[in-house]
């Protein structure tokens, strides 16, 4: 199997990103119909904890099975190739029944001290079964992205959204009779049977991938074998230390994240049904959609590392640069008329989906900051692959103790409340990415494209400017107001990107499947 290169592969989990935030989105819209803001908030209110021991479980292993993938197979050192799996394999099962088990004794516990609704343990409970699948599947993930071959990663993602679109709506319609603390539960388990979905797949494609038994028999006894297995220990460590610390201290501060806020407001005077209430409007409306982008943030950051590792192993620096500035140029086109529409269409888009007038002013107050927010996951990956990766781990450091302490300051004050956790999520934003380019520039020579900026940001007043036309149409009904706003400004932004020549022929040639045909509509 020959590897598509950087952008074909970032092209695929784009597309595959794009489907699966959609579908993310109408399970979300309909489960948030169905169990209301409260179970929202319960629902939302155990994510973290999951999000928290994933990065435990899986100890950053497979940004670091990516490269050193990556670079056996630049090497063609299939032995080495095996051994990293069975290490990477023999670490997360320890790791994933020991945190299971933990989730699952300690799930009282920690829903009625630390969470403050002891409702929250069935959701916890619920969620606990997924921790070990998501870390094999992880490892066969991060298998593929050392291959730059991305189709099955994409795959398995659209397969288990697909899955879980139809189990959690359906779980918790099922449990939702019985109270909006059992339907969280359901909803839940319906992801896990989804991420289940997911791994047969990933397990299906390794075993026909290029019909190597990568993972045949080896015997213990060899030494040979032994001493290959520590050294694949060694370096899986070496990379994916850094790794785990960074996102350890994101996903802690994720996960008391919840704890921090119901504590704030509680001292802002509100009462805990309703601190959970608002939670679920920031943390499971606001925040996903406005975040909606985000895939492709993800999908530059997992295509990046073994790009940029392989681009580093052969000392051509010019092309690491050229990378990080396609990494910036692909995200800009995308973040910038994002940002504008979900300010600009936040109130239609929280009534419209929601039925909820307040999300609006959370989508209004976050939406500009998902500019730097789209960068901050390709700087880091850029930063990993040129073994830099106790760079981004400190940054993170950094920012989540800000945000945490302003998550406390700010949410305590009565005026502010819950917006005062939009304003400190903004704020470890900013800090966050701000280090990580300062530290960019410290290893690559990068120069911002300021004409290129400038055609970018007049394509983007163009859309904006539809848009504010279509919103303020009064006789016309809500919904057609906002589709109008919405498919108008992306017709001429579109439009805008191709006569200003910011998307070229050669970039849309590279689109798997239809960019040649695309490529012929173009002008020259």
């Amino acid at each position: 199997m020959k590897s598509k290169g950087f952008l074909y592969g970032t092209l695929i989990l784009v597309g595959a990103g794009l489907i699966t935030k959609i579908l993310g989105f109408v399970y979300r819209i309909a489960l948030s119909r169905i169990i209301g803001d409260e179970g929202m908030g319960l629902f939302q209110m155990a994510f973290p904890i999951l999000v928290f021991t994933i990065v435990v479980t899986t100890a950053g292993l497979p940004v670091a099975i990516s490269k050193l993938v990556s670079e056996a197979e630049a090497k063609n050192e299939t032995e080495r190739v095996r051994s990293i799996l069975i290490v990477s394999i023999f670490i997360v099962v320890i790791t994933s029944v020991l945190i299971t088990s933990f989730v699952l004794l300690f799930a009282p516990w920690i829903a009625k001290t630390l969470l403050t609704d002891q409702r929250a343990v069935y959701a916890l409970l619920g969620i606990a079964p997924i921790i070990p699948i998501i870390a094999i599947s992880s490892i066969f993930r991060g298998y593929f992205q050392g291959r730059q071959n991305m189709s099955p990663y994409a795959m398995s993602t659209i397969i288990e959204q697909t899955v879980r679109i139809f189990t959690v709506l359906i779980l918790a319609t099922i449990l939702l009779p019985y109270g909006v603390e059992y339907a969280a539960a359901g909803a839940m388990i319906g992801m896990v049977i989804g991420e289940f979905a997911g791994l047969l797949y990933l397990l299906y494609s390794f075993k026909r991938d290029d019909g190597r038994p990568i993972l045949r028999k080896l015997s213990f006894t060899k030494k040979q074998h032994s001493q290959q297995w520590r050294e694949s220990l060694r370096d899986l460590l070496r990379l994916a230390i850094p790794v785990t610390t960074s996102r350890l201290v994101g996903s802690f501060s994720y996960a008391i994240e919840p704890i921090v806020v119901s504590q704030s407001l509680a001292l802002a005077g509100i009462a805990t049904a309703a601190a959970t209430a608002l939670y679920g409007q920031l943390e499971g409306m606001a925040i996903p959609l406005v975040f909606f982008p985000s895939f492709i943030t993800y999908a530059l950051s997992v295509s990046l590392v073994p790009a940029i590792s392989e681009a580093a192993a052969q000392n051509n620096a010019r092309l690491v640069s050229h990378r990080l500035q396609q990494a910036v140029r692909l995200n800009l086109i995308v973040a910038l008329p994002s940002a504008l529409l979900m300010y600009m269409l936040a109130e239609p888009l929280s009534i419209l989906l929601y039925r909820q007038t307040d999300v609006a002013r959370l989508i209004q107050i976050m939406a500009p900051f998902t500019v730097l927010h789209a960068m901050q996951g390709p700087f880091a990956s850029v930063l990993q692959g040129l073994d830099n990766a106790k760079a981004p781990m400190r940054n993170s450091i950094i920012g989540a103790v800000v945000k945490t302490i302003l998550i406390f300051a700010l949410a305590s004050q009565p005026a502010l409340g819950i917006d005062g956790v939009a304003l400190a999520i903004n704020c470890g934003i900013v800090i966050v990415t701000t280090l990580h380019f300062i530290d960019i520039l410290k290893v690559v020579s990068f120069r911002l494209p300021l004409k290129d900026l400038g055609k970018l940001c007049v394509a983007t007043a163009a859309a904006g400017l539809v848009t504010y036309t279509c919103i303020h149409m009064e006789h016309w009904p809500l919904l057609a107001q906002t589709a109008a706003g919405f498919f108008g400004s992306l017709s001429i932004y579109a439009l805008c990107l191709v006569s200003l020549s910011l998307i070229r022929k050669d970039d849309v040639r590279r689109i798997p499947y239809v960019g040649k045909w695309m490529a012929k509509c173009l002008p020259h």
